[in-house]
């Protein structure tokens, strides 16, 4: 009974580490990135409602709702850690209005301390830190691989710098849902859409 109870105190006391070490995400943030995350809720519903009228042609305008309507829980790094299958929705903007994409993998890990996302197959592979937003979400501050689905490359940070849209970094919020699922939306991306979700659900 002790060796239970102290294993689970042992495992409370870690989950916060994650969440202490890292750093703020305003500081490391570019300004565009700053300036895109604090316009979060306008890309939402801009992008909700120019992708309505074609996803509702194809009949999977409710996969974009169910991802982007769930609860959302507690934003538990163990929970989040792990392997992931993925897909992107392209919601709104003049590519399409609304495409939904295959199903690739995807994988949230621990390093330095800190949450690390990584999509591993499929083209528009990005990577990056996750940093706490508030209990529900956090910040994912991601940056493309070179050549889509070439090396993992660093998030350029405060200084920014990088204009080739191929390469500009790509913040998004992150949570969990209640379902089990979990789910990054980027705003305002570089290309094609108002704001794209990475629908994730665990690899069994």
């Amino acid at each position: 009974m002790r060796l239970a109870l102290l294993a689970a105190l042992v495992s409370f006391a870690a989950l916060p580490a994650l969440a202490d070490e890292a750093p703020d995400w305003r500081s490391h943030a570019t300004p565009r990135d700053l300036d895109r995350l604090d316009r979060y809720e306008d890309a939402v519903t801009k992008g909700m409602m120019e992708s309505r009228v074609a996803g509702e042609e194809n009949g999977t305008y409710n996969e974009l709702v169910s991802v982007m309507e769930a609860e959302t829980v507690a934003a538990d790094p163990e929970r989040l850690e792990g392997q992931w299958n993925c897909r992107t929705i392209k919601a709104g903007g003049s590519f399409a209005g609304f495409v939904v994409y295959g199903w690739f993998r995807c994988e949230v890990v621990a390093r330095e301390g800190r949450l690390f996302f990584e999509k591993l197959s499929g083209s528009q592979r990005v990577s990056g830190y996750l940093y706490p937003r508030d209990e529900k979400s956090w910040v994912l501050l991601a940056t493309p691989n070179e050549g889509h689905s070439g090396p993992i490359r660093d998030y350029s940070g405060p200084e920014g710098g990088v204009t080739d849209p191929q390469l500009v970094d790509e913040p998004a919020i992150a949570a969990l849902l209640e379902d089990g699922r979990a789910r990054a939306v980027f705003p305002w991306p570089e290309l094609e859409s108002t704001f794209n979700v990475l629908e994730m659900t665990r690899r069994k």
